[in-house]
């Protein structure tokens, strides 16, 4: 596929005057996984929609119905820590900075960013989610942070989005890569509106045909009004919330100060409750250094502004990178599939502190992000 078509721009004319700037992740074939040619164009769609006055807001959204984003292409990313063990991850550096730059764009975006978070939301797509203005599940929407698994944190921007859901569902979700269904979107304030998967042309259609001017301020308030309209008008049927009905459990679980004890007792979870003895699995069969350090990411995140939280997951990131876990995790999940992971470590107790606090320490002299 050629570069230009990785993310795909349609401007739709609007009858005041300007248009409407539609975004597609297009590369169906990998899920719409995050390359770094994907990644580019995307932030150079984004600054040149930012700086043309004619664009009055962004629709984000996927090709395909049943996934948004699956997250970065962590094959290509193992690609590049490899070529120099141990070493700087030239391609995958790089990578991570412009990704991480896209997202805080969106959060700080000068117009109204709209997203269609249809099918699977994972990772990183998330990360690219949780900035917009205006956030859209479907009945089919799935969202999950499942990095651990490969030995990763959960990135792009969770440290704020995860440290922002009720109680410590956030923690819970990170150190577990629990699969969150649209009520639980809602309720863990990820999303702000459920709207039929099959809805979209008419959506779309119906946003063209708003009032637009060029004060983002009223857009921004008419994009809501219409929005929640529409969702009262369509009435999904949202189900349960296994977040909301867990969270007691939850927040006595992870509420105490020790990761040691949270982990326990996560793990040995022998309740009757389905979604929690999955969550359950999702921590044991992640990498125990990679739990340690979701533990210190939050911690330290909660006391930084949204640029600092984006400063510090950039460090972790292409510094997690060069570590043999995030490669072993890769082949065992995404390579060989065996799903059977030699990890370094058995548990979190094992895990020393030294190792996770050499993460933060920035490789370079200057930082990539300074200038956020």
């Amino acid at each position: 596929m050629q570069i230009e078509y990785l993310v795909h721009l349609e401007r739709h004319a609007l009858a005041a005057g300007g248009y409407l700037a539609h975004l597609t992740l297009n590369a169906p074939r990998r899920l719409n996984a995050l390359s770094p040619e994907m990644v580019e164009l995307l932030y150079r769609l984004l600054v040149e929609i930012r700086d043309d006055d004619d664009a009055v807001a962004v629709f984000l959204d996927g090709a395909g119905s049943d996934v948004f984003c699956s997250g970065d292409d962590a094959l290509r990313i193992r690609e590049s820590a490899l070529s120099n063990p141990g070493g700087p991850a030239v391609e995958a550096e790089a990578f991570f900075a412009r990704e991480y730059a896209t997202a805080y764009m969106i959060h700080r975006f000068n117009k109204p960013v709209i997203v269609w978070a249809s099918g699977a939301v994972i990772g990183a797509g998330l990360g690219l989610m949780a900035g917009a203005s205006h956030r859209i599940v479907t009945d089919t929407s799935r969202l999950s942070m499942p990095e651990m698994t490969i030995g990763l944190f959960p990135g792009v921007g969770a440290s704020w989005f995860l440290g922002q859901m009720p109680g410590a569902t956030g923690l819970f979700c990170g150190l577990t890569g629990a699969e969150l269904m649209p009520a639980d979107a809602l309720y863990a304030g990820l999303a702000d509106y459920c709207l039929s998967v099959s809805s979209k042309r008419e959506v779309l259609q119906a946003l063209l045909h708003l009032d637009w001017c060029d004060d983002a301020d009223w857009n921004h308030q008419q994009l809501t009004e219409k929005l929640t309209d529409i969702e009262a008008h369509q009435g999904v049927a949202l189900g349960i919330s296994h977040l909301k009905q867990s969270r007691e459990w939850i927040d006595l679980c992870c509420g105490q100060l020790d990761p040691v004890r949270i982990e326990n007792k996560i793990c040995s979870y022998r309740g009757a409750k389905p979604w929690l003895k999955s969550a359950s699995v999702g921590l044991q069969r992640g990498a125990s250094s990679a739990a340690k350090l979701i533990f210190r990411q939050l911690e330290r995140g909660s006391g930084l502004g949204l640029a600092d939280i984006f400063r510090m997951e950039l460090v972790l990131a292409v510094n997690r990178v060069r570590d043999p876990e995030f490669a072993e995790g890769v082949r065992a999940c995404l390579l060989d599939k065996d799903r059977s992971p030699r990890w370094c470590y058995d548990s979190i107790a094992e895990v020393p502190d030294a190792e996770i606090d050499a993460l933060f320490c920035a490789p370079w002299a200057k930082h990539p992000l300074a200038n956020l």
